[in-house]
């Protein structure tokens, strides 16, 4: 496999020692398709169809908002992307249109009965549906996963890639169970075993390293241990919250 746009990423993160290498990746990843969606993809039809059509979720619109570098591309495709969505709504609750929806309220002036009921139905089914959508997430799924499949790929044909894999700090908890289960479905037989064996050995060892150094952040507490060296763990609480549970959940402060 030749250096490619997933896997010069790749064995970029695996540069730098770092609590959990995935983690670098997506937030790698992320930050990317925040500039490009607030950037180039304005421009191009075609992303404003899809951004309109699925939108982004929570995260990912703060993410934008966040940058303060281009406002009003937020604000163009939070207009659009609204005014496609509240026209579906209004298309699930009954309005023919938004005339209508004006002249004979949202339920097109069926009367009373259950009008209210299914439309709110309706709309809330559709939401629901709706709000797992992102198109971030999605970009970031079908990547993480490439990006995976390369990792696996290095990992049995690229000596040096698999040494500095073998001797990483392991991961944070969500990514062990992403690279197991992945390893699962994808290696097979002594690869798989092998694979496993190493990643399960790196990934308790290294718990065991951050679990320690948040044990004796806990102790510098104590009076008696006041003139002691903090040794490694000044900074041990952001990185055990963001070991047990990841770097998207937890932030980078």
């Amino acid at each position: 496999m030749q250096d490619t746009i997933y896997t010069i990423p790749v064995t970029e993160a695996y540069e730098t020692p770092c609590e959990c290498a995935l983690c670098a990746l997506e937030a790698r990843f992320e930050n990317d398709r925040v500039n490009y969606y607030l950037g180039p993809s304005l421009m191009e039809p075609d992303n404003r169809i899809a951004t309109n059509d699925r939108g982004f979720c929570g995260r990912h619109f703060n993410m934008m908002y966040a940058t303060q570098t281009n406002r009003l591309g937020l604000g163009l495709i939070l207009d659009t992307y609204m005014n496609e969505q509240i026209a579906r709504m209004k298309k699930h609750a009954g309005a023919r249109n938004a005339g209508d929806a004006q002249k004979k309220g949202l339920f097109g002036g069926r009367g009373k009965g259950r009008d209210g009921v299914r439309a709110a139905e309706e709309i809330c089914e559709y939401w629901k549906k709706h709000e797992k959508d992102c198109c971030i997430c999605g970009d970031l799924e079908k990547t993480m996963n490439r990006y995976i499949d390369v990792i696996f790929h290095l990992y049995f044909s690229a000596k040096e890639f698999r040494d500095k894999f073998d001797g990483g700090m392991g991961y944070c908890m969500r990514h062990f169970r992403v690279l197991c289960e992945s390893a699962g479905k994808m290696l097979s037989g002594g690869k798989q075993e092998e694979f496993l064996s190493s990643l399960v050995r790196q990934q308790l060892d290294n718990l065991d390293r951050i679990n320690e150094e948040v044990n004796w952040f806990t102790k510098k507490f104590d009076y008696r241990n006041a003139q002691e060296p903090w040794k490694n763990s000044r900074d041990a609480l952001p990185r055990g919250m963001r070991k047990m549970t990841g770097e998207r959940d937890i932030g980078d402060n």
